[in-house]
């Protein structure tokens, strides 16, 4: 039985980006197409968004990054975010790192997104096939394009829920904040005092959301405790 070669749809705009030339080296079929979602699609289930570190800093700070979160994570289970580029180095240069930090915290927990970071084109490929080889696929996919965008009213419960997910902040408190700060981008951003000016929110609870955003992740926290051999 003659295996199936791996197979990745790519976007048109992705032609040039020098990434689908490595995958057809790699020994990967790519087969173009205008994507409303997502750049790459590997599977029924996965899909790929890729972003070079000033796109993704630019989409992330205007709130743009939300919209295509959600989308990714509409249509395909396993949505993958790649993010190519010397990031760490660009963090340092952004004015309000904090802002950056709380927004990927975000997305990665409300919309689950998986999210890989790689240095160039070379090993953003490498990263696709890796996922392609995971995912591949025993007979062709079948509607991996987008039916519809998002409306306005989903947009608008979305950005909601983002900031009503924040400590002692619930839905009818976030419709207020949006109101004041306009942009969720904003809302990540704004210093204690600032959200403290938001009537019904006052210094603790803002102080708190605050902390919250700023908190450092620590992983080993949720780490099990590994017995010991011999151990009852």
């Amino acid at each position: 039985m003659t295996e199936r070669p791996l197979r990745v749809i790519v976007d048109e705009r992705e032609r040039n980006s020098g990434v689908p030339i490595f995958l057809k080296n790699f020994g990967v079929r790519v087969e173009y197409r205008m994507l409303d979602v997502a750049d790459y699609v590997v599977s029924r289930e996965c899909a790929v968004e890729r972003k070079q570190e000033r796109d993704f800093l630019k989409s992330l700070y205007s709130g743009r990054l939300f919209d295509q979160a959600y989308r990714l994570s509409e249509h395909y289970s396993r949505p993958v975010l790649i993010v190519e580029g010397h990031l760490p180095l660009t963090i340092k240069e952004t004015a309000k790192p904090r802002a950056f930090w709380g927004t990927l915290t975000a997305i990665t927990f409300m919309y689950g997104i998986n999210i890989f970071f790689t240095p160039d084109t070379e090993q953003t490929a490498q990263l696709i096939l890796s996922l392609t080889k995971r995912k591949t696929q025993t007979k062709p996919p079948k509607g991996p394009f987008i039916q519809r965008k998002p409306k306005a009213d989903e947009l608008e419960k979305m950005q909601i829920q983002l900031v009503a997910s924040l400590p002692r902040i619930g839905p009818k408190l976030a419709v207020r904040i949006l109101q004041q700060f306009k942009t969720v981008r904003k809302v990540f951003s704004a210093s204690a005092a600032e959200l403290a000016t938001v009537d019904g929110i006052g210094r603790a609870k803002a102080e708190k959301v605050v902390k919250t955003l700023d908190a450092p992740f620590q992983p080993d926290r949720y780490k099990g405790k590994q017995m010991i051999l011999g151990e009852t």
